[in-house]
């Protein structure tokens, strides 16, 4: 049965960051292939040291002072007897090696371990707020982004309205209501090839909160209507839809105004307020 006496944290510190002598190096080397524990919180502490070298840059001591921190741990750490060991007997070696020693400390063994985690504790605020400004950097790039973003798709759809207004290629369409006075009305400008439309009413009648007025355009070829925008008129019964998402290349036969529930509909629910015809 092979005798192993429990070793100090600080020594597997001194381990891990290769600052043991190589005799006690040695030693203990022997003693992590016996001892379980001293492996497991040897695996902690190379963990620690990699957080720790991730998280600070690392700078080359000079040399100058390396050579005297050296001199002053070699005269502060005190050598340690070990009686003479039987070369053919393992386990006498191995209990001498580990026999229940009280060792004196050095107060460069004792402080060294601990510099670490003190330099490490010293950066981890630094650092917090390094990455909280980078993320609030990133957060403003994306909202600016964002922004440039929408003031480009404005500048396209006032584009876009120009050209519609203009094109001499646009359907003009009057709708109109019968038996009211003045009788709501909207005008309606469509470009076919480019799928643009724009639509303005007037003296609209208001609506109940769950309904909404909804706009169609009838393809000339027979095919279901295509909801073309819904829209809620102001107080003075003005409404309008501008560029709403319509297929391009549709030939319109007529366009027409609903009254829906919601969101709008599908399809068409009679009857239509307001209608006009392309010819």
């Amino acid at each position: 049965m092979i005798s192993v006496k429990h070793i100090d944290p600080d020594d597997l510190a001194l381990y891990a960051m290769h600052l043991l002598p190589p005799d006690e190096a040695e030693e203990m080397s022997l003693h992590l292939q016996h001892s379980v524990e001293a492996r497991r919180v040897l695996s902690e502490i190379y963990g620690d040291l990699s957080i720790f070298a991730l998280s600070a840059e690392m700078h080359s001591p000079p040399a100058q002072t390396r050579q005297r921190l050296m001199k002053h741990v070699a005269r502060e750490k005190k050598a340690i007897p070990i009686d003479r060991m039987a070369p053919d007997s393992y386990a006498a070696r191995s209990s001498t090696l580990f026999a229940e020693e009280p060792v004196k400390k050095s107060a460069a063994a004792t402080v060294l371990p601990w510099l670490g985690w003190a330099v490490a504790a010293g950066l981890a605020l630094p650092i917090f707020n390094l990455y909280q400004q980078r993320e609030q950097l990133k957060s403003t790039v994306a909202a600016n982004n964002t922004e440039l973003h929408q003031t480009q798709l404005t500048a396209e759809q006032a584009s876009l309205l120009m050209d519609t207004m203009k094109d001499p290629n646009a359907v003009h369409v009057t709708l109109t209501s019968t038996g009211a006075a003045p009788p709501p009305a909207g005008r309606l400008t469509y470009v076919v090839d480019k799928g643009a439309l724009v639509f303005i009413a007037s003296n609209l009648n208001p609506l109940q909160t769950y309904k909404t007025y909804e706009l169609w355009l009838i393809p000339a070829d027979g095919r279901d209507p295509i909801p073309a925008g819904t829209f809620h008129p102001d107080a003075r019964g003005n409404a309008y839809v501008v560029l709403p998402a319509l297929p391009k290349g549709v030939q319109a036969k007529a366009f027409g105004v609903t009254i829906e529930d919601g969101d709008g509909a599908t399809a068409p629910t009679m009857p239509i307020v307001l209608k006009g015809t392309t010819s």
